[in-house]
């Protein structure tokens, strides 16, 4: 068992990314992994809380179902502010907002890392 980082840059408009970072997390817990999952740049928009799509499942919805199972799910605070988004009011909740400081450390600690862009 170890730990991933996924770093997560596009926004649910330009990509399906979204979807493989949900299905690559859910399996790594599958298999006992720790997993986080980074979001800057565009990626921010993916944990926008929204009313949801009747039905459909939303980039915001298929984060917070990861965040349920255990998923740490962590915002770029600056890539946030500079697209408008209130990192507090705007993003579902279980979001920890956080600096590419901090993704640096993830980056060193844990044992495999993907980057979707």
């Amino acid at each position: 068992m170890g730990n991933l980082l996924i770093i997560l840059f596009s926004s649910p408009l330009q990509s399906q990314n979204i979807h493989t970072v949900y299905e690559l997390a859910r399996a790594a817990l599958e298999m006992k992994h720790e997993v986080t999952v980074f979001c800057d740049d565009d990626a921010t928009y993916n944990l926008m809380s929204m009313p949801m799509m009747s039905g459909k499942a939303t980039p915001a919805s298929k984060m917070e179902e990861l965040v349920k199972k255990g998923v740490h799910v962590l915002a770029c605070r600056e890539s946030a502010r500079i697209r408008g988004i209130d990192v507090k009011k705007d993003f579902i909740q279980g979001v920890v907002e956080s600096s590419l400081g901090k993704l640096a450390e993830l980056m060193e600690q844990d044992d495999r890392i993907v980057a979707f862009g």
